[in-house]
């Protein structure tokens, strides 16, 4: 059960990166199409044209990178750290849907603004589910971990007996 979380966040986390990428490429204002300049025969509007109404939006650059961080970061870390990790992401989230909102120009969602409006949502959703599955999300090298914790019982007798049962010779000096 818990490796659906998993890639849920994953997915999530890179398509946050990817959006936020993107929302720093695309033009956030949507200039209309314009008669051809006579002198060019060539047309001057579009989304993300050249045309002299279009204007770029905040980078997201740094936070698409925060987005791949807390990508490894969800594998590295585990506990009370995680819950961290996914509250920053959260948090950024958040920061980036108040500046698709409060960036002057006109608030057409089919430009970059709306995809930084979605690579915030992504944000905020993949931070939300780190925090509500910390504690059940795998961690790099929990396999190991937990093997080691489960064979050791705190009972140094009872560690013994369980040692024989599994062939190791107890008079043998330990490294």
């Amino acid at each position: 059960m818990t490796k659906r979380p998993l890639w849920i966040i994953a997915v999530l986390l890179l398509g946050a990166a990817a959006a936020l990428w993107g929302a720093t490429d695309i033009s956030w204002v949507a200039t209309p199409d314009l008669p051809p300049d006579h002198r060019t025969g060539l047309g001057t509007g579009g989304v993300g044209g050249t045309g002299t109404g279009g204007t770029g939006g905040p980078s997201f650059t740094a936070l698409a990178l925060l987005a791949l961080a807390g990508l490894l970061g969800m594998f590295a870390v585990g506990g009370w750290l995680r819950r961290v990790l996914g509250g920053i992401v959260a948090v950024a989230g958040g920061y980036v849907c108040w500046q698709a909102f409060d960036t002057a120009g006109a608030k057409d969602m089919f430009t970059g603004r709306g995809l930084a409006l979605l690579g915030g949502v992504l944000l905020v959703a993949a931070g939300l589910l780190v925090i509500r599955y910390a504690a059940t999300l795998p961690t790099m090298g929990s396999r190991y971990q937990l093997a080691t914790a489960e064979r050791r019982s705190g009972d140094p007798e009872k560690d013994m007996w369980d040692g024989l049962s599994q062939g190791e010779d107890p008079t043998a000096e330990q490294p």
